[in-house]
């Protein structure tokens, strides 16, 4: 019933909004150039979402970072990747069930510190591209969105901001409670979010940007979003092979684990 429900709701949006969608391309992207932001800061150098691995990201001249953020038992903005903590602690808790402190005090005995996200705000250069995904397991979050929106407000961050998500309603709602600011709908044919797993769950978001593994890019996708006039950028790319691929569909910009990344400007 749910299924049907959603599946519904996406042929609605579809011919409902379709005219009203205008995507919005922020100057952080200009035309025929592909812009390195460092996804979780600069993994390579120092461990992801950490920090140190922010601080080295701009250290190296890269053009923004991406980082994820998500709730923890006591509302706090939690930057991290993963639902639990077996990374690091080899532990199943669940971020969503610890308060920060102990979060805090699980990944210091670790040596691998997780910040909030006023932590890495406080860090960044201006001016900076700032890539933040809303990582949630419920799809009308409004707790986590209106706390993300706030804190970009406090910083005045608005223009150098992408809020990104592998969850279509959470960027409807961002979309509902923040109109101004860019947001960017993930994709990838691996990710199980839904059991209909699909980029037309794009007409649902109406998001400027469009960011998909590069394992799923191709000419017919990336053609398609581009039609759209969305930001098209590629994840994780690590590697020549990739960076090649992405340079060759004339993406807009790329993330990578690795600052030092050779983008051939030729």
């Amino acid at each position: 019933m749910i299924f049907v429900f959603i599946f519904l709701l996406l042929i609605f949006s579809f011919h409902t909004f379709k005219a009203k969608w205008n995507p919005t391309r922020s100057d952080f992207f200009p035309l025929n150039q592909i812009i390195i932001i460092g996804h979780r800061g600069a993994p390579v150098l120092a461990p992801e979402n950490t920090i140190d691995s922010f601080i080295k990201a701009f250290a190296t001249c890269m053009n923004g970072i991406e980082l994820d953020v998500q709730l923890s038992q006591d509302g706090e903005l939690v930057v991290y990747h993963n639902w639990d903590l077996k990374n690091i602690t080899g532990s199943l808790e669940q971020i969503e069930d610890l308060d920060y402190v102990e979060i805090r005090d699980h990944s210091l005995h670790n040596n691998c510190q997780i910040p909030l996200l006023v932590d890495v705000l406080k860090i960044c250069p201006k001016n900076k591209y700032i890539n933040i995904e809303i990582k949630s397991r419920n799809y009308l979050n409004t707790q986590i969105i209106t706390q993300v929106v706030k804190i970009i407000r406090q910083y005045k961050i608005e223009k150098y901001v992408v809020i990104s998500s592998f969850n279509p309603f959470v960027l409807w709602v961002v979309k509902k409670f923040a109109p101004d600011l860019s947001r960017a709908y993930l994709w990838s044919s691996e990710n199980p979010t839904f059991l209909f797993n699909s980029p037309l769950w794009i007409w649902i978001c109406q998001p400027d940007g469009f960011y998909i593994d590069i394992n799923n890019a191709d000419e017919e996708i990336i053609n398609w979003a581009k039609k759209k006039n969305l930001v098209v950028l590629a994840f994780t790319i690590n590697n020549a092979s990739d960076l090649a691929k992405a340079q060759r569909l004339g993406l807009d910009g790329i993330f990578t684990d690795n600052p030092y990344l050779q983008i051939n400007s030729s």
